[in-house]
């Protein structure tokens, strides 16, 4: 199976520390993370003596933000503390800010149903807004133990298992899953939806990882080994190539 790639592009707020925005494949969903680190605790009480407080805020596409909106809220915010160094900048804040700017429509569903409507799975925005945030993080030079991607996966009625699956295929499928995996393979994060058995449960898995890693398992060295032409390029080259094409930019003055 060929891999559609994400679209990625850093540091496109200027009034933020670090930015990112964010599209993902097949779905077309975009989301926009502004990132400004660190800052003063707003309020002494949620002050950590030896670590960093970190606050996510999402924004949905056209409504006031909901239950869903504040659970991805929180799953962001612990994938991002176990992945910050946050004992390095103690009583200090993280701020993440995640606006969810354009969604699928999908005009064969009743309606032109519009994706992350009433009903609509959380996953979806789940895995795009935690990648839009570890971007930001990178940009923002945020100090962090490891990078990682998440990955967002259908299981059909028919068991067939599909990475990054459109509208109308999320709402087709029997179950859905985000998977995150680090640099050195190992699962940051995993929600599902839905029915399905162990076996489906660890196709998804195996799939998620290749996707994000372009293999099963990371080098020795904690490199990522690169999967061949025909399996697409993986999400963690996509990031190293956003990451570089900044620096290049900055190297050559540019504002963005």
């Amino acid at each position: 199976m060929t891999q559609v790639s994400p679209q990625i592009q850093l540091h496109n707020l200027s009034s933020s520390d670090g930015s990112a925005s964010y599209i993902s494949p097949c779905s077309l969903q975009r989301i926009i993370a502004g990132v400004n680190y660190p800052l003063e605790v707003s309020y002494r009480s949620k002050e950590v003596p030896d670590d960093t407080y970190i606050e996510v805020n999402l924004r949905p596409h056209n409504a006031v933000a909901g239950v869903k909106e504040h659970h991805v809220e929180e799953v962001v915010r612990r994938v991002l503390k176990s992945m910050i160094r946050g004992e390095e900048t103690p009583r200090t804040m993280l701020q993440c800010t995640l606006q969810v700017m354009e969604v699928e429509n999908d005009e064969s569903l009743p309606g032109g149903v519009k994706g992350g409507g009433q009903g609509e799975s959380y996953l979806e925005m789940l895995c795009g807004g935690l990648n839009a945030a570890i971007l930001g993080c990178l940009d923002a030079g945020v100090q962090m133990r490891t990078v990682a991607g998440a990955v967002l996966v259908a299981v059909s009625k028919s068991r067939e298992t599909n990475i990054w699956p459109s509208l109308k295929e999320r709402k087709m499928a029997k179950s859905l899953h985000v998977f995150a995996y680090g640099r050195n393979a190992e699962m940051l994060l995993c929600e599902s939806e839905g029915e399905f058995i162990m076996d489906e449960w660890e196709r998804a898995a195996m799939l998620a990882k290749r996707a994000v890693l372009g293999t099963d398992d990371a080098g020795q060295d904690g490199d990522v080994e690169m999967a061949g032409e025909d399996d697409g390029r993986c999400l963690m080259s996509e990031i190293r190539d956003a990451v570089q094409a900044r620096v290049v930019r900055d190297g050559m003055g540019g504002d963005q």
